[in-house]
């Protein structure tokens, strides 16, 4: 991970997935590093390297959801973790908390690797309090054998048709969720009008009486069983997962 060597105590910095790193202001517990990150997004081999180039030992804790991990830290006051992966709009949370530490760049040279684009980000404009790790999307992934109609909008998951009643999934994670919502609508995932928010919420409402189940982790084996047939998922999740496990 970009920067990775960089890390020293009493300096705390951390990666996001989807978004940005986080420098935390928490001591390390038993290990150097208390590193908390979701399942699949390091290398496994990636902490046994980093002791190696450092010397520097690192625990990795796996977290399911953004949420998950956000209520140990503000339960904790930041307490327990150096580096944690959350997405955007939650390390800005963080950092409006005062939970996370000023970035200081002249120890993470591997900064000069980003794209300029990087250190525009409109949530932290230069990178203070966050470095970006990946990017991503959510979308629909379903299965092209088991479905009648190719899936051409929102409305399919969120209306769908009696075939995929019961079995259609949508991520938990608010920010995800509602912006389903919002674009069937044809609204902005940054909509704050409170008329147009309400007939959103209507919309996810109704659509949760035909969901099989609201899931971040494993839409993907769902897929694979059969048990789903259409879900919103992350990017890049489904095509690698249905090769490894079919």
């Amino acid at each position: 991970m970009t920067a990775s060597t960089c890390l020293r105590r009493p300096l705390k910095i951390s990666s996001i997935a989807l978004g940005l790193a986080l420098a935390l202001s928490a001591p390390a517990a038993a290990a150097d590093l208390v590193i908390s990150n979701w399942d699949g997004y390091m290398a496994p081999d990636a902490m046994d390297a980093f002791k190696a180039a450092t010397a520097v030992s690192g625990e990795l804790v796996v977290h399911a959801t953004n949420e998950e991990i956000m209520g140990k830290l503000v339960a904790s006051g930041g307490k327990g973790y150096d580096v944690v992966f959350v997405s955007s709009p939650f390390a800005e949370v963080l950092n409006k908390l005062g939970l996370i530490e000023t970035i200081d760049h002249a120890k993470i040279p591997n900064l000069a690797n980003l794209y300029p684009e990087a250190a525009k980000l409109p949530h932290d404009a230069g990178n203070n309090f966050s470095v970006p790790y990946t990017w991503g999307t959510t979308g629909l992934c379903y299965r092209s054998d088991l479905v009648k109609a190719e899936p051409a909008s929102w409305n399919d998951l969120l209306a769908p048709s009696d075939d995929l009643k019961g079995k259609t999934t949508m991520l938990a994670t608010d920010r995800w969720l509602l912006a389903a919502g919002q674009l069937a609508k044809g609204y902005s995932v940054n909509e704050t009008d409170q008329v147009k928010l309400a007939e959103v919420k209507d919309l996810l409402i109704s659509a949760k009486k035909t969901l099989l189940a609201y899931d971040d982790t494993t839409f993907y084996s769902k897929l694979v069983s059969g048990e789903a047939l259409l879900v919103q998922a992350w990017d890049g999740w489904c095509n690698l997962r249905h090769r490894r496990e079919a």
